[in-house]
């Protein structure tokens, strides 16, 4: 399973906060949002649990690929001596767990996609109170995330980098937990593995 090829660090861009008077004096900062989450603490854990989650789904996975191959493998090997009714109804019970196969593939997929939103949503959290105490703190009218995969910036003046001071602000922090919510099923993503495709007999 490849849900999470990328892991935690694949998390969405942290963007802006702005809200300074237009009449003040516009001041502006960034930070480097991959650093943050590499450096925050209690990722590393978190990263760990939720690869072991996404192991046991894979597991799950295998476990259904290797049956059905084992079916197919069956239905091959007996075919030259099996009548016709029995090849049909062979093959019909192969299609039916063909189909709960890629069911089951999907709610996966699903089930993956909702735990990596769950990882990492408290994470996501506490980086957007931080950006807007720190923005607000430093008087800030805006930050800027030069992590973000899209990056206009070509030219920072170093000295405007609050990425040390938003981490700081996470770590005095405590991590407060947080309640997961439903989310909508998210579909599938990257590449799956698949048994060998049913044949007619």
């Amino acid at each position: 399973m490849h849900v999470l090829s990328r892991g935690l660090l694949a998390a969405c861009s942290i963007l802006t906060l702005a809200a300074v008077p237009a009449s003040a004096q516009q001041k502006f900062g960034y930070v480097d949002s991959r650093r943050i989450l590499q450096e925050m603490p209690g990722r590393a854990q978190a990263e760990a649990a939720l690869r072991t989650q996404i192991d046991a789904l894979g597991a799950r996975e295998k476990k259904m690929v290797d049956s059905l191959n084992a079916m197919m493998s069956a239905f091959e090997r007996d075919s030259a001596k099996l009548t016709q009714a029995d090849k049909v109804a062979r093959f019909t019970s192969l299609q039916q767990y063909d189909g709960m196969y890629r069911d089951t593939l999907e709610a996966l997929n699903q089930e993956a996609q909702q735990l990596q939103q769950d990882a990492m949503a408290p994470f996501l959290d506490r980086i957007r109170i931080a950006l807007e105490d720190v923005r607000a703190a430093e008087g800030l009218a805006m930050i800027f995330d030069v992590g973000a995969q899209v990056n206009p910036i070509v030219a920072i003046d170093k000295n405007l980098d609050y990425s040390d001071r938003v981490l700081a602000r996470i770590r005095a922090t405590p991590a407060a937990t947080r309640q997961a919510e439903p989310a909508p099923a998210a579909k599938p993503v990257g590449p799956v593995s698949q048994p060998t495709g049913v044949r007619k007999p």
